[in-house]
């Protein structure tokens, strides 16, 4: 039994051993992050386009992603935050359904177009200000139900969680120098 016990000690330290002379390295909080930085504000996003709910969809689904990431803590007031991430909803299309096809939608294409910033409350300092465009097809299930436009409020959500991935993804792997 004593030979199961050092077998599995051999492999943990053949996969530690594989994975860090990659140059894997479990990252916990971007380089360019000063240390006294341990919550984020996020507010809605300004949305002054058709889609009024995107803004506060984008927003959650952030506050859901960096609360998963365990680096920066979102909290729901704006004078208890270190940092604060802002953004604007600039363009939201999407292409209008066939009505020969309205019932059996299958997909959804839209068309988004949004800015962010991530500033330093203390200073006022903008630390990241970028951009962000994408145009994606979602499959939506097809619905048979009566519906006004169908599709329309499963795509904005997946679009929500995508734009999170990417702009947390942004933040995170930007090689900046914070003075």
């Amino acid at each position: 039994m004593w030979y199961l016990f050092l077998r599995n000690w051999l492999i943990l330290w053949f996969l530690s051993f594989f994975f860090f002379s990659c140059g894997y390295q479990f990252q916990e909080r971007p380089s360019y992050f000063k240390p006294e930085w341990q919550t984020i504000y996020i507010a809605p996003w300004k949305n002054f386009t058709s889609e009024t709910a995107l803004g506060e969809m984008l927003a959650y689904e952030l506050r859901h992603k960096l609360a998963q990431g365990k680096f920066l803590m979102p909290v729901y007031d704006e004078a208890r935050a270190d940092l604060i991430l802002k953004g604007e909803v600039t363009r939201v299309y999407l292409v209008p359904v066939a009505y020969e096809t309205f019932i059996q939608t299958k997909e959804r294409k839209i068309e988004f177009e949004g800015k962010y910033k991530l500033i330093e409350k203390r200073e006022g300092k903008v630390i990241l200000e970028s951009s962000v465009s994408r145009y994606e097809i979602y499959r939506v299930p097809v619905e048979a139900t009566n519906v006004m436009d169908p599709g329309r409020e499963e795509a904005l959500k997946i679009l929500a969680k995508d734009l999170a991935d990417l702009i947390l993804q942004d933040i995170v792997f930007k090689e900046l120098e914070v003075k």
